[in-house]
């Protein structure tokens, strides 16, 4: 594994955690939320983004515009029996997704989501670095690299740790205080 094959690893391990992130609600109603929800449509499950466009009517209201009209029920049923367990309602040629301002509870919970989110990540990134001192040592017991080599590599690798880590609690940090914010 050369260092590049690594930072792309770690790069990986950081654009997860973003988009995790992306799914936690803060206090405002993004797309994000409830692209990812499955919808019975033609004999199948797709994500709600394959079947229609979702934008924001206000900070507390999604719209979904199925591009099939015929959809509308299995948009809603499927938001109301989503995880997210929200109130969709039926409107003639939209359905409109309310979502209700976090109480003080809620957004502490989600903070707890948001922290076990980022150990999550960091774990992932202990795991590739191993993985990445296993494959230096056995270079270095093939003879394939020096024990300077050695060394350095391991520095290489602590250091791209550190950074990362730096920045997976960065984003942890701020999807925290966007939460906290009223």
């Amino acid at each position: 594994m050369t260092i590049s094959d690594y930072k792309s690893k770690l790069e990986k391990s950081v654009e997860f955690l973003k988009t995790e992130m992306a799914q936690i609600r803060t206090g405002r109603a993004t797309p994000a939320l409830i692209e990812g929800v499955m919808v019975d449509a033609y004999g199948s499950k797709m994500a709600l983004k394959e079947v229609g466009s979702i934008s924001v009517l206000d900070p507390q209201n999604l719209v979904v515009t199925p591009w099939d009209k015929s959809l509308i029920p299995a948009v809603a049923k499927a938001l109301r029996e989503s995880e997210l367990k929200l109130n969709a309602v039926d409107e003639s040629d939209r359905v409109r997704v309310p979502f209700p301002s976090l109480t003080e509870e809620r957004r502490k919970e989600f903070v707890k989501i948001v922290s076990n989110k980022v150990e999550e990540c960091k774990n992932t990134m202990r795991n590739i670095r191993q993985d990445g001192l296993k494959e230096v040592e056995k270079q270095f017991a093939d003879k394939e690299i020096g024990e300077d080599e050695k060394f350095k590599l391991k520095e290489d690798y602590d250091r791209l740790i550190k950074d990362f880590s730096a920045k997976a609690d960065e984003l942890g940090d701020s999807k925290k205080s966007d939460l906290m914010t009223i």
